[in-house]
């Protein structure tokens, strides 16, 4: 069969001929649909994921939909290796498939259940949301950090502060659902002033999709040495590291807080909370409430459209 095939961490997937898949105990051979490029599969075939794949070569593709042998159209991933969603056929296991309504689109479902699943997570089984609480959106402007906001107003969510380094896109939240929108191109000290002005009595959750330098502001801004005035509980969950892999971070500065630092990813949810929220974000897509840009290119074309830069906001969706 064809499929996107790494040969070495570092370099772009090819498009070749590679081994059909058995199914093993448990799996069914489903034939794929859609396959979207995401983050996590760009991290993986550097070796740069925690998961990063074990065996080389090996076909790309966490998660994607594919069509079971009666017909119905399932999202699906975690296939076993050396197989990867970039390809014509996957072999699947039953835990892993989740049926897709009719009133969803190829792309929109092979597309949308990553993205939106990491901030529903995160703002429900990690920070565990509360109905009326604030919420800051680090990297509010990416595919996920731009449903994390409408999610978070879903959840219950009082006020959604979105903050993103790209203005554009930034002003296009106001729609989302933001309260408040507030630009992180500028320098330390400005950062550190609009994350204190746009936090109201404080940020209750704050959800994190970028790292680095503007995490250092946003801890150092909430931080201090006020022994008089009550503490104020912030649950920050870490889901991403677009601005930076890691963060200088004094020991006195989490002591000088009521800052709870956690992260939301694989091994951190249990796969049965993971399972219980496909439904939900299906059922809002279908409804047209949680909506995701994609560009649908063929799977050929994956070794040139890997490392091309992405308008903001947009994730290609592979089409074998």
């Amino acid at each position: 069969m064809k499929a996107a095939v790494l040969h070495a961490f570092g370099e772009a997937p090819r498009y070749e001929e590679f081994a059909e898949p058995v199914a093993q105990e448990n799996e069914e051979v489903l034939e794929v649909k859609a396959a979207s490029l995401k983050n996590i599969d760009r991290g993986l075939a550097r070796g740069a994921h925690y998961d990063s794949h074990s065996q080389l070569p090996t076909i790309v593709g966490v998660d994607g939909l594919a069509v079971m042998s009666g017909g119905t159209r399932v999202y699906c991933g975690a296939p076993h290796a050396p197989y990867g969603m970039m390809a014509e056929r996957v072999p699947i296991g039953k835990r892993y498939r989740f049926p897709v309504p009719d009133g969803v689109d190829d792309a929109t479902a092979a597309a949308l259940p990553n993205a939106a699943m990491s901030g529903w997570l995160a703002l429900s089984e990690r920070a565990e949301l509360l109905a009326g609480e604030t919420v800051l959106v680090m990297g509010a402007t990416g595919v996920s950090g731009k449903l994390a906001v409408r999610i978070a107003k879903h959840l219950g969510a009082g006020r959604v502060v979105a903050a993103g380094r790209n203005v554009k896109v930034l002003e296009q939240l106001w729609d989302h659902g933001a309260d408040a929108i507030l630009p992180l191109q500028e320098e330390p000290e400005r950062m550190s002033r609009a994350f204190l002005a746009e936090k109201g009595d404080g940020y209750d959750v704050v959800l994190d999709y970028i790292w680095g330098a503007p995490m250092e502001v946003l801890l150092h801004a909430l931080t201090g040495h006020d022994l008089e005035g009550a503490p104020y509980r912030t649950r920050i969950v870490q889901v991403g590291d677009m601005a930076g892999r890691s963060i200088q971070l004094a020991a006195g500065t989490l002591r000088s807080s009521a800052i709870e630092l956690m992260g939301s990813g694989g091994g951190s949810v249990s796969p049965s909370a993971m399972a219980a929220v496909f439904p939900k974000i299906f059922a809002l897509a279908e409804q047209g409430i949680l909506t995701i840009d994609t560009e649908v290119l063929p799977l050929s074309d994956v070794q040139a459209a890997w490392d091309r830069p992405l308008q903001s906001g947009r994730r290609n969706v592979f089409v074998p």
